[in-house]
C-alpha cells in the first residue's frame, strides 16, 4: 500500500509525511491523503497468464527517430535493457533484429559518454562498430580514423535503414571531442564538489570513491558514530541534535557555509541509495570532475511523490518566504539532491537561517507534530521540506521529472523505479 499522509487543518496536528513506525495509528480527527499511489498487479493472482517482460523494437525505433530528429524523450530504459542482456540473447538479436542491439548500445555510449566515462563510452562504441564489420575492426581509444568511421556508417545506412545510426555516431564524434583528464586535487580549498551527509549511525564506506570532493558530515547521533574512511583527505564533522531528520544538516550547512560553497554541492542521507540509484550519483560526480556538468539542480531520488498539496505545507510556504503559496507541489521523495552554487547563493544566508529556526522549533507554524503517530522529534516538518526544498533552490514548485527534462545530461534523463525497466541499474 502506498505511504499514506495524516494532516489537520488549522492549528491542530500533522503526522509526520514520512515512514512511520510499523503499526502507527493516526490521532483521531486527521485525515488521509496519498504522497504517492501504484498498483502492482499479478495476472496469475485473477487466473490469467503471467504477462513477460516485452520490449517492442518497432516502438524503440519510432522512439529514436523523434529522440535524434524532433527532440524527443531519449528511449533510455529500453536501451539499457537492452545492452544489459545475456550474451546469448544480445547474439540473437544480433542476427534477428541488429538495429535494435546497435542503436541501444550506440545511445548508452552517448550517455556514458554525458558522464565523463569515456573509456566506457569508446568500448561501447567500438563493440558496434565491430558488429557492422563482422569483427573486422578495431577502435584506439580517442584515435577515431574519418575514413573508416565514414565507411561504417555507410554500410549501416544500408544495411540498418530506419536506425537513425548515422544520426547516433554524428551525436557520439559531436562530444567525443570533449573527453579530457579528470579534475585532481590540489588542496581541500581547490575542490569543485562538496559532499553534505547527515548521519546518525550509518555505514559511510560509501564514500570511499569521491577523493575529489570536499565530505562534509553533520552527525545526528554523536561524532564516534559518524566514522569515515580513513584515506579521505578533506573531511569536516559536526555534532548536530537529532532533529528534523536530513533537512537540519543541510539548511546548518547552508547557513554556516554560506561564504564557501565548491562549485556543486550534494546533499545526502546517511544511506543515500535506499532512496537513489548509486549509478545516477557516481555518473554526476564524474561529470562534474571531467568538466561535463552545467545543471543547476538536480534531484536524485528514485520515487516520485503525486503532485498535491496541503493546509500545512502551504502553510509552511508561506510563512518561510512571505509569498502567497502555489497551489499544486511536486517533486522526488526524500530529500537528496545536487546543486550548482550560483543557486545556493541566490536565496540570502538569512533565509537558511530561518529554515534551521523553523525546522528546530524556534519558528511558529500552524501545523504541530502527531506525536503519537511518530514521535522522532521534528520529522513532520523536516518531510515537508520534501515537497520544498527545490522550491528554496530555484526549480518551480511542480518539478520537471527526470525523464522528460531535456536541460539534463542524457545519464540524468532516467526515472527508475521498483519494476521499472532496468532495476539492475539501482545496483
Amino acid at each position: 500500500m502506498a505511504k499514506t499522509y495524516v494532516v489537520k487543518s488549522a492549528i491542530s496536528l500533522l503526522r509526520a509525511l514520512a515512514e512511520a513506525p510499523a503499526g502507527a495509528v493516526p490521532s483521531t480527527g486527521t485525515e488521509a491523503w496519498y504522497a504517492d499511489y501504484e498498483l502492482n498487479l499479478r495476472p496469475e493472482d485473477a487466473g490469467a497468464s503471467a504477462i513477460p517482460w516485452r520490449l517492442s523494437a518497432w516502438q524503440f525505433q519510432e522512439d529514436l527517430a523523434n529522440f535524434y530528429h524532433y527532440n524527443g524523450r531519449p528511449p533510455l530504459n529500453p536501451a539499457y535493457f537492452t545492452v544489459m542482456l545475456p550474451d546469448a540473447i544480445q547474439m540473437q538479436i544480433l542476427q534477428e533484429c541488429p538495429g535494435l542491439l546497435i542503436s541501444a548500445a550506440m545511445l548508452i555510449a552517448q550517455v556514458r559518454l554525458s558522464a565523463g566515462d569515456c573509456s566506457q563510452a569508446m568500448a561501447l562504441l567500438q563493440q558496434t562498430f565491430q558488429w557492422l564489420s563482422d569483427g573486422q575492426t578495431a577502435l584506439q581509444p580517442f584515435a577515431l580514423k574519418e575514413h573508416r568511421i565514414t565507411e561504417i556508417v555507410m554500410k549501416a545506412a544500408v544495411m540498418l535503414p530506419g536506425w537513425n545510426v548515422e544520426a547516433a555516431v554524428q551525436r557520439f564524434l559531436e562530444k567525443e571531442s570533449s573527453c579530457s583528464p579528470a579534475h585532481v586535487l590540489k588542496s581541500c580549498e581547490d575542490a569543485k564538489l562538496d559532499i553534505v551527509v547527515a548521519v546518525c549511525r550509518e555505514d559511510l564506506s560509501w564514500l570511499a570513491s569521491f577523493t575529489t570532493a570536499r565530505i562534509w558530515i553533520y552527525a545526528k547521533c554523536g561524532l564516534e558514530a559518524a566514522q569515515h574512511p580513513e584515506h579521505l583527505l578533506c573531511v569536516t564533522k559536526e555534532d548536530l541534535p537529532n532533529l528534523a531528520m536530513e533537512s537540519l544538516a543541510y539548511a546548518t550547512h547552508l547557513e554556516r557555509r554560506y561564504d564557501s560553497f565548491a562549485d556543486y554541492t550534494f546533499f545526502l542521507q546517511g544511506a543515500p541509495f535506499e532512496h537513489a540509484s548509486p549509478r545516477l550519483v557516481q555518473d554526476a560526480a564524474s561529470a562534474i570532475q571531467a568538466g561535463h556538468y552545467s545543471v543547476p539542480f538536480l534531484h536524485l531520488n528514485s520515487r516520485r511523490f503525486l503532485a498535491g498539496s496541503s493546509f500545512c505545507l502551504r502553510d509552511l510556504y508561506s510563512r518561510l518566504l512571505d509569498a502567497p503559496a502555489p497551489e499544486v507541489f511536486g517533486s522526488y521523495c526524500c530529500s537528496q539532491f545536487l546543486v550548482r552554487r550560483d543557486r545556493l547563493l541566490a536565496r540570502p544566508q538569512a533565509l537558511y537561517a530561518r529554515i534551521v529556526a523553523i525546522l528546530s522549533g524556534d519558528f511558529p507554524l500552524a501545523c504541530a507534530q502527531d506525536v503519537k503517530y511518530d514521535p522522532r522529534p521534528r520529522i513532520a516538518v523536516s518531510a515537508l521540506f520534501e515537497h520544498l526544498w527545490h522550491v528554496v533552490l530555484g526549480e518551480p514548485p511542480l518539478l520537471t521529472p527526470r525523464r522528460s527534462n531535456q536541460r539534463l545530461p542524457l545519464f540524468a534523463q532516467i526515472d527508475i523505479t521498483e519494476g521499472a525497466l532496468p532495476d539492475a541499474l539501482k545496483e
